[in-house]
C-alpha cells in the first residue's frame, strides 16, 4: 500500500485497536489460475512481539486448498468518506476520499488441531455474541462437531504491517475543521465515525 509519510500510522498499539475494531477484514491468497479474496471476521492476538491473526473459512469455499504456507495479505478498511471541495478554501482544488485502512502481510498455516480450532471459534464467540458462546457450550457435542467439521481455521503470522490514516494532513486547520464538521452533520452511515479519526490525527 502506498503510504505517505505524512499519512503514515506509527504506533503498534493503535493499528491493533484499529483492527480490533474494525474486525472484519478481506483475506486475499492466491490459487493456480487467480487472486482470490474472503470477506470474514479476523481476530488478532493483541502481542506487538509476535503478532498472529486467526480466522476461519467455510469448507466449501476453495480458498483453503491452496493457502497452505502462503504470504497471504488482510485488508482491514473502515471508516471512509467522500469529502467535497466545498470544504476548502482556495477555488482551485479538487476532490478527495479520506480513510483508515491497515494491511497486514502474513504467512499462513491450516489448523488441524481440534484444541487451536476450538480455541478461536470460542474467541470469536466470545469476541461478537457472549450469550451465544454459553448457549454453545451447552449444546451436543455432535452438532458442535458437525459444525467445527464445517469450517477451514487458519493462524497467520505477521511479516509486515501497514497502517494508512488519509485524513486531510494537507489542509489548513481550517479547512480540517470545516470537514470534520460537515462529516458529523452527514445523514451518511460511517461519515461521524471518519469525523472521529479525522479529530484524532488530523490536527495540526
Amino acid at each position: 500500500m502506498y503510504v505517505p509519510k505524512s499519512n503514515r500510522l506509527e504506533e503498534t498499539a493503535e493499528i491493533l485497536a484499529f483492527i480490533d475494531r474494525f474486525s472484519f477484514g478481506i483475506l486475499i491468497s492466491r490459487d493456480s489460475s487467480r487472486i482470490i479474496g474472503t470477506h470474514i471476521p479476523i481476530l488478532s492476538n493483541n502481542d506487538p512481539d509476535q503478532l498472529k491473526l486467526h480466522t476461519h473459512i467455510a469448507i466449501a469455499n476453495s480458498q483453503w486448498k491452496e493457502i497452505e504456507g502462503q504470504e497471504v495479505l488482510v485488508i482491514f478498511t473502515e471508516p471512509h468518506a467522500y469529502i467535497s471541495t466545498v470544504n476548502y478554501l482556495k477555488e482551485e482544488t479538487v476532490p478527495t476520499w479520506n480513510y483508515v485502512a491497515v494491511h497486514i502481510y502474513g504467512n499462513v498455516s491450516i489448523l488441524h488441531d481440534a484444541n487451536q480450532i476450538s480455541e478461536v471459534m470460542n474467541r470469536t464467540m466470545i469476541k461478537y455474541e457472549r450469550e451465544y458462546y454459553e448457549k454453545w457450550l451447552k449444546l451436543s457435542d455432535d452438532f458442535k462437531s458437525k459444525m467445527l467439521n464445517g469450517i477451514v481455521t487458519f493462524e497467520i503470522d505477521v511479516t509486515d504491517i501497514q497502517g494508512k490514516a488519509k485524513l486531510s494532513q494537507n489542509k489548513t486547520q481550517e479547512e480540517i475543521d470545516t470537514i470534520i464538521g460537515s462529516l458529523k452533520e452527514s445523514q451518511v452511515p460511517g461519515d461521524s465515525l471518519l469525523a472521529e479519526y479525522m479529530s484524532r490525527y488530523s490536527k495540526k
